[in-house]
Formats: C-alpha cells, structure tokens, sequence
C-alpha cells in the first residue's frame, strides 16, 4: 500500500474515532418512573373520562370488575396494565408548566384519561390525568394537584381508557372432556347425546347408537368449543328484544358434570332488520347467534355460526376418523 494511502486510511480511523467519541459525550435525557404507586399496594384501579367510569378491584386474590358492571377481569389486559402503565416512564423535564396548555395536551380534566390506584383501605395512591395532546403519536401525563406536564416514553393511552370491552373477561366456561359425563344436543332435525367413559364416547339417537372413533373430529371440535367457550359481544342490557327468538331455540345443549352439576347453553338465531345491519359489507340476511346460559335473560353471548354448527350435525359425522 502507498504511503499516501495509509495517511487516507489513518484519518479516516481518527476520524470514526471522534464521531463515536462526541457521541458517548452527547447528554442523555433523563427518564422518571412517572406513577408512585407500588404494584404490591394496588387493591383498586379506577378509570375515567367525562363519559365513563371503569372500576376494577381486589377481592380477597382475585381481580374483579365492579363498575359499570360486576364481571370478571381480563388476565390479559390487567397482567399488561400491571406491566406496562405502573413502570412507565417520562422525560425528567417537564413539556410545559403553563396551566393554560392543560387543554391542548388533554390533560385537563374535561378532556383526559383520569387514572386512579388506590390502596386497600381506600387511600388514593396515584390521581393522574393522561391524554394524547394535538398528536395522537405522544402521550401526556400531568399529576393532580401539579401544573408539569410531562412527555410519556410509550403509548399506553389505550391501557388507560375506560372500555369494558377490554377490560371484561370474554371467558364463558371452560370445561375439560374429563370433567363432562355426558352431553345432551336438541335441535329441530334431531336429539342426540354423547356419553363419555375412560377409553370411549358413544353416540346415541332415536334411531341408533356407536363408539365415535378416537380421532373423530366432529366430537373434538365439540370438546373443543367448551373448553374454551368465550366471546367478545356481550348484551347485557334490553335482552327482552330477543326473548321471542329463545321461544325456539336453535340449539339447546345440557352438559351434565361428573359432580352432578348441569350447564346449560341456549342458542338462538335472531334475524336481523335492515336498519340493524349497519356494515356496509355485512349480509342481513345471517341471523346473529346468541347464546343464553343456564336460562339466564341477561347478559346474551353473541356466538359464531360456526359454534352452532359444531352442536347441530347429523350423526354421519361422527362415524368417520377424521370427519
């Protein structure tokens, strides 16, 4: 190599060394742990805008929703909030201190995200206001009582907002093949029932009786479907309007328990009106499955066709391997 050359490649070493020498000496910006709260304090989240309220509390181990309804929480969406809004994190230094920008962070009161932790004894650990500001791509956070309004470092906007869709269990039961004795089907064509032994289930009718093949996949997809019965379409309020379509049912299905328990789910199709379609996409045509448990009016599970169709097949399909 020149000798010309080995002074090129010299500076140019030096000269990554001062680039990655000024960078390790640029100021790193500073980050608090925004919320107070210790997660092992928490015995009470409330949530809150100027339209809804969402409660979840603390009862004995469990979580449970308490208001705007009694429910029980969702594991998923409370394991997230423990992991993500009580750890989150903000700039050290404030965005602003002016009470009159309040309203354009939305982190006033008429048009934030109010968060409170409370602890067992109903002390408030935590009162925050949080919105999304004039940019919905940075989160806000002032705390009640202090001007400072402070830049969150993630989106947890969505995790603080009072929907009970996310925040309700969308669990309806869950039931394991070996907990079930047996399982009686009614449906306008046909009664059919399966009864469930240690090494078999038999399949029985009016007009016949067999063994279902181990690998028979209509009774798997039954199985399946109770042991991980949920949805996220909950009615829980003028339930009456579909009490006519539960006069005939199209599907009423009794689960007896080895313990002696019984649960019961009823299906209903319920044809909708014009004016109730309002996806320009979808069919009027379909009914809407609902599902009523243990004859309870309220709350209706909006079911898919598919979970009707698994309970309503003719004894065929349950004589082949893999049907």
């Amino acid at each position: 190599m020149k000798k010309s050359q080995w002074w090129i490649l010299a500076a140019v070493v030096v000269l990554v060394g001062i680039y990655f020498l000024a960078r390790s000496r640029q100021p790193v910006e500073k980050e608090i742990r925004f919320f107070s709260a210790d997660s092992s304090e928490v015995a009470e989240i409330k949530l809150f805008t100027q339209e809804d309220t969402l409660v979840v509390k603390k009862i004995g181990n469990a979580w449970k929703m308490t208001y705007p309804l009694t429910w029980d929480v969702n594991q998923q969406q409370l394991a997230s909030f423990f992991q993500k809004v009580l750890p989150a994190k903000t700039s050290a230094t404030p965005m602003s201190e002016d009470p009159n920008l309040q309203s354009m962070y939305k982190v006033d009161s008429l048009s934030s995200n109010q968060v409170s932790f409370l602890d067992k004894n109903g002390k408030i650990l935590d009162h925050v206001y949080i919105g999304n500001g004039t940019n919905t791509a940075f989160i806000y956070g002032r705390r009640q009582g202090e001007n400072q309004i402070y830049q969150f470092k993630e989106d947890i906007i969505n995790l603080v907002t009072p929907d009970v869709m996310q925040w309700r269990s969308p669990n309806i039961i869950n039931l394991k093949q070996s907990q079930i004795k047996s399982i009686e089907v009614r449906y306008p064509q046909n009664t059919y029932t399966l009864t469930f032994s240690a090494d078999s289930t038999k399949y029985s009718d009016a007009r016949e009786s067999f063994i279902i093949p181990a690998s028979n996949r209509a009774q798997y997809k039954i199985i399946n479907a109770l042991e991980n019965l949920m949805t996220w379409q909950f009615i829980d309020t003028g339930t009456e309007k579909y009490a006519n379509d539960f006069k005939h049912p199209a599907c009423t299905i009794r689960v007896n328990l080895n313990n002696g328990q019984t649960v019961t789910l009823t299906l209903a199709e319920h044809k909708q009106a014009a004016k109730e379609t309002t996806d320009k996409n979808s069919f009027p045509e379909q009914p809407l499955i609902f599902l009523k448990l243990n004859d309870q009016s309220a709350p209706l599970y909006q079911m898919t066709a598919d979970f009707l169709n698994r309970f309503t097949r003719d004894a065929a399909h349950f004589k082949t391997q893999y049907e």
